[in-house]
């Protein structure tokens, strides 16, 4: 992504591990998060790629052919080069805040969304991330839970209790949460 001209960050997994400074599991593949407002400029960058679009629900991939193949719901796409593959995460934004998928009343401000590391990587602010992975855990998304809930601040603590009381308020993740 070096010479990707638009905005983009780390996201699944990889964020709690970066925000941690250090690699707590092993990581499957790599996803990216860009701007759904990005996504014909990514779609020029990976045209040497095979780019498929996941169907929301159906557990299936389809092939790109027309930018219409993007339309909502659909938002991932998943790039494969010889042994290379990378996950595209398509992100919806109102101006200035970031507006989650499932909900579109939970938002983040974009600053608080995109977060560097000390190389100047960009990722997802781990709680946003996590957010989705309370939706239904797998133990993976626990272990990254529980690494990251050792080091949140009250802030990230409110945002992302508040986000579970509204998308999964059964969730055993609220009890760490408490400020």
């Amino acid at each position: 992504m070096k010479n990707f001209q638009k905005s983009w960050f780390i996201a699944g997994g990889w964020v709690v591990d970066i925000a941690l400074g250090r690699v707590t599991r092993e990581h499957d593949d790599l996803d990216i998060c860009i701007y759904r407002e990005d996504a014909k400029e990514a779609l020029r960058y990976f045209k040497d790629w095979e780019i498929k679009v996941a169907v929301p629900g159906e557990s299936r991939l389809v092939d790109y052919t027309h930018f219409s193949d993007l339309s909502l719901p659909r938002y991932c796409l998943h790039l494969f080069r010889e042994k290379d593959f990378i996950e595209i995460l398509l992100t919806e934004r109102v101006e200035n805040e970031v507006v989650f998928r499932k909900n579109k009343n939970i938002t983040m401000h974009i600053n608080e969304f995109s977060l560097k590391d000390r190389q100047g990587r960009p990722f997802v602010n781990p709680v946003w991330q996590l957010l989705f992975k309370s939706l239904n855990p797998r133990e993976k998304d626990d272990e990254d839970f529980n690494n990251y809930v050792t080091i949140m601040d009250d802030q990230q603590k409110l945002w992302l209790a508040s986000g579970i009381r509204i998308m999964k308020p059964d969730s055993v993740w609220l009890e760490k949460l408490t400020v």
